[in-house]
């Protein structure tokens, strides 16, 4: 094995993305049991009902929290093992760190100064998309030492397809902010679903690639 410090980082890269998975489908589950709690409540329906509901919601979500923690803590033991035989994989664990910065900008001044906090959020969001990026051309850098083209041409046409998801997603942002009204809202609706669309599809691709990266690495 070339490569062991990356292979063990990697497989736990992938770990970690398959429980940050598990939380967002857990919170999804929440949210739901949030709306028919609120349902219930409105439509005077039985106590029994909206008690049990906001039950399963503080399960969900304490799950959900748990699960998340468990996933980052696992990301950030992963990246920083792979780095040892990729640099690309420290680029990464910077954004990281600077991704945790803006995450708590964005708590701190949700309530008290909404503008600051939305940069915060911008901040976060962004360096989440740089980790994302730093981990995949890392492997690419990985595969192309091993002569591997099929893992690295794969990890190529993920790159373009987060650079078209996010382009797709600040042309929205730019319509509504500059043009305004129904019409353009409308389409700046549309172009977030097929940015939804592709992401969900994106993040599938995302985690086959590591799943075969993580293969490759352990194969050579």
């Amino acid at each position: 094995m070339r490569f062991p410090n990356a292979a063990s980082g990697v497989k736990k890269i992938f770990t970690a993305e398959i429980l940050a998975l598990i939380s967002e489908i857990l919170l999804l589950f929440a949210g739901v049991l949030v709306v028919i709690a609120l349902g219930a409540a409105q439509n005077n329906a039985n106590d029994s009902l909206a008690l049990g509901t906001l039950a399963g919601f503080a399960i969900f979500g304490f799950g959900a929290t748990v699960i998340a923690v468990i996933a980052f803590i696992l990301k950030i033991v992963g990246i920083s093992q792979a780095s040892k035989d990729e640099n690309s994989f420290k680029t990464a664990i910077i954004c990281l760190i600077i991704g945790i910065v803006g995450s708590l900008v964005y708590s701190i001044f949700q309530t008290s100064s909404p503008t600051v906090a939305s940069i915060g959020n911008l901040i976060y969001q962004l360096m989440n998309l740089f980790v994302t990026i730093f981990v995949i051309s890392g492997i690419i850098k990985l595969a192309d030492q091993l002569n591997d083209g099929v893992v690295s041409a794969k990890g190529s046409t993920l790159l373009k397809l987060i650079t078209v998801i996010y382009a797709l997603t600040i042309i929205a942002n730019i319509i509504v902010l500059i043009l305004g009204g129904y019409a353009v809202s409308i389409v700046a609706a549309i172009i977030y679903l097929i940015a939804l669309i592709l992401t969900v599809v994106q993040y599938i691709m995302y985690l086959v690639y590591l799943a075969n990266a993580k293969k490759m690495l352990a194969e050579n």
